[in-house]
């Protein structure tokens, strides 16, 4: 067991005003089986009214809108979590997880994650516990992959970044879903934070045994208690931790700051 303190900011600068904007920030650290949410305070220039309340994943999210003119628009949330070092959450709502059985969005496979699949075949089969499964595709995708700033974007998908060979977390995490979906084994994508990084970060949780396991396919492990979960879903676009529309504002700039410190 473990206490994280944390801190997310995040600011926009416009290069021409923005007349009005709608947004949607998803960084409120969920409650589950491996963390629980102790407190956060949120702070937003120029100030504006919101609300909370919880997207269809079940993903906690702040909804706001501006409706003055503003040049810069800055969000900052920190808090404390307590997380917990378990492997795997018993008692899963079977019904629930069906939407992350299926190819979707980012995690479509192409030929050559297909390719890939067909090479591990004869590896996977051979294993009849679905967690070894889990790691020994997490192993060979790790393999497979070489992690480098910059040579995708947040639009790429999981079958051009397996080509590129090339990627971030966001990759790595569409990747490994695209696989693990491929073998028929339910998997869903997790954005949130991670002590060390000054950015957020994203892993997988996995469907095995009828309990969900998490796993972190950028480091080739499973997380433990220096991860702090913000949200679910199918791919990066259904937990995206900001979403809006804006009229005006021209070309932006947006600059992020995460801090994470561990405490016992």
């Amino acid at each position: 067991m473990a206490f994280l303190n944390y801190e997310y900011r995040m600011k926009i600068n416009y290069s021409k005003p923005v007349d009005k904007c709608y947004f949607t920030i998803k960084s409120i650290p969920a409650n589950d089986f491996r963390q629980r949410n102790i407190s956060y305070e949120i702070s937003i220039n120029p100030y504006v009214s919101y609300s909370e309340g919880f997207d269809s994943f079940g993903n906690h999210q702040i909804i706001g809108r501006e409706l003055e003119s503003h040049s810069e628009f800055e969000f900052n949330i920190k808090g404390l979590v307590e997380t917990y070092q378990v492997g795997v959450q018993g008692g899963i709502n079977t019904s629930k997880i069906g939407m992350y059985k299926y190819p979707y969005g980012k995690c479509i496979p192409g030929k050559s994650i297909s390719d890939f699949v067909d090479g591990l075949l004869i590896e996977v089969d051979e294993l009849e516990n679905e967690k070894e499964k889990c790691i020994l595709i997490m192993n060979r995708l790790y393999e497979r992959m070489q992690y480098e700033r910059g040579s995708t974007e947040i639009e790429t998908t999981a079958e051009e970044a397996f080509l590129n060979g090339k990627g971030v977390c966001q990759d790595y995490a569409h990747i490994y879903i695209s696989l693990l979906r491929t073998f028929n084994i339910p998997a869903r994508y997790v954005c949130g934070l991670i002590v060390g990084e000054g950015q957020s970060h994203a892993w997988v949780e996995v469907v095995c045994d009828g309990s969900f396991i998490a796993f972190d396919p950028t480091h080739n492990r499973e997380i433990t208690d220096e991860y702090i979960k913000f949200g679910v879903g199918r791919d990066a676009t259904d937990c995206a931790i900001n979403r809006g529309v804006m009229w005006g504002g021209g070309l932006q700039t947006q600059e992020i700051e995460c801090i994470v410190e561990k405490y016992y």
